[in-house]
């Protein structure tokens, strides 16, 4: 265990009407008293007084969590100061001089976890919890990061030792005419804990699908509108609109949220007949985008109704989903409206001007995450792709095990340790330094 003390910003490096030092190891006390008014500390108590050394820095609120019962289960404190970043540096300056150096990012979480204080899983969701982007990440991260992922775990961890234990008694007591358990029971144990962790590694799968994303690529000819459609979206100018067409020469990504699930929105380049070479690489690169999307929104203009360009973009949507969104609606004829609507079978009117038919549009966004779902999203899991591997790898190893149901029972227990193993490596109970480094290198200081 570290046998050091650490200290870092909790708080942005901003001004601020609040900063938050902490300060986690064996000397945490010592150092921050030598620069702390009070010398009476009570423990978890909020103390008022000034950090200063002869000369006073700043009037702070200084706590002291005594080890175990702190967020990384060793000494600490949490100095809060006012939020200007030069009080903060002072602060930090002292604790230095008095021997505590700075953290590495994700160390106070890294030694939460080395002392007991949370496996891995709620690790990994703490950091969710911070950088998370949509509601469902953050509710999905704070139940995680309580237990939600290790307890299903755990649950499995049980369900596999006691098959090993019995499939170990039976090699263990061979010779001595014991009842066995039948194969046909063995095999019936091992497919339910193939489902269970098939169930989680779907679940997980959700989860991440959520977190990454969907991607939704904004498609059509030059100068529909798509750029406009784009930043009525954003509800802010991201991209430039212009009546010179080709405007948008490269793919501008964004993020919105829709219904609390966030999606990717890729502008494109309008797809046509191609002009220079830096306008073909936009067309190329529009073209892949479309090709990597979930759905499509294909912009045409209602002022000039559907023509050949416009049938080209809609010919290479065959086996995507789409929806034709029929723009500027608002000076447009129902004449020319209907005869779009007329060819298209379906679409969407609507007005990157005046906002019609937004609502529309983001119910139809809405229905294709839901539809990307077969299960309710709030039963997912916050998992990155070490987890979904590791419970790929157990899921593997179980189809061995009853592969094997009836015969070689040596294998078979060989196969369940290596299930076990496979299943500490997701909590944490068996971890290696350089999967830990990975992890909580992913961490923002102070956490």
């Amino acid at each position: 265990m570290p046998e050091d003390t650490i200290c870092a910003p909790a708080t942005a490096p901003v001004n601020a009407p609040v900063a938050l030092i902490r300060i986690s190891g064996p000397d945490s006390l010592t150092a921050a008293c030598t620069f702390f008014s009070r010398q009476s500390i009570e423990p978890r108590k909020a103390l008022y007084g000034s950090m200063g050394y002869g000369k006073r820095i700043d009037d702070v609120i200084f706590i002291f969590y005594p080890s175990p019962a702190s967020y990384t289960g060793e000494d600490m404190v949490e100095i809060f100061s006012h939020g200007n970043p030069l009080i903060v540096r002072k602060i930090l300056e002292l604790l230095l001089s008095a021997g505590v150096r700075m953290a590495e990012p994700g160390e106070f979480s890294r030694r939460a976890f080395l002392n007991g204080k949370m496996d891995l899983t709620g690790a990994e969701a703490v950091n969710q919890l911070i950088m998370g982007k949509t509601e469902w990440e953050v509710s999905a991260a704070l139940e995680q990061m309580h237990g939600s992922l290790r307890a299903l775990i755990d649950g499995l961890r049980e369900k596999i030792i006691l098959l090993k234990a019995d499939i170990e008694a039976d090699i263990d007591f061979s010779d001595q005419n014991l009842d066995s358990i039948p194969s046909e029971a063995l095999a019936e144990k091992a497919a339910s804990t193939r489902d269970d962790i098939a169930d989680i590694l779907l679940r997980c799968r959700m989860g991440a699908k959520a977190s990454a994303g969907f991607n939704v690529t904004i498609a059509g000819k030059p100068n529909v509108g798509k750029s406009s459609m784009m930043n009525l979206m954003l509800n802010e100018e991201r991209a430039i609109v212009s009546d010179i067409p080709g405007t948008t020469r490269d793919i501008i990504r964004e993020r919105v949220t829709v219904e609390g699930m966030q999606l990717n929105i890729h502008d494109t380049a309008g797809i046509g007949e191609s002009g220079d070479a830096i306008e073909r690489m936009g067309i190329a690169r529009s073209r892949k985008s479309i090709a990597e999307s979930q759905a499509v929104l294909v912009v045409v203009d209602a002022l000039r109704g559907i023509d050949a360009e416009d049938r080209l973009v809609l010919d290479e949507l065959k086996g995507k989903r789409y929806m034709v969104i029929i723009n500027k609606t608002d000076a447009a004829s129902e004449e020319n409206i209907s005869a779009i609507e007329k060819e298209i079978g379906r679409g969407i009117r609507f007005s990157a001007k005046t906002g019609a038919g937004l609502r529309e549009l983001e119910k139809f966004l809405a229905d294709i995450v839901k539809n990307e779902f077969t299960l309710p999203l709030a039963n997912s899991f916050i998992a990155d792709i070490r987890i979904v591997q590791l419970l790929e790898s157990a899921l593997a190893g179980m189809e061995s095990v009853i592969e094997l149901s009836g015969e070689q029972p040596e294998i078979m227990a060989f196969e369940l340790q290596e299930v076990l193993n496979k299943l500490g490596e997701i909590t944490g109970e068996i971890s290696a330094d350089d999967v830990l480094d990975s992890i909580f290198s992913r961490f923002c200081i102070g956490k």
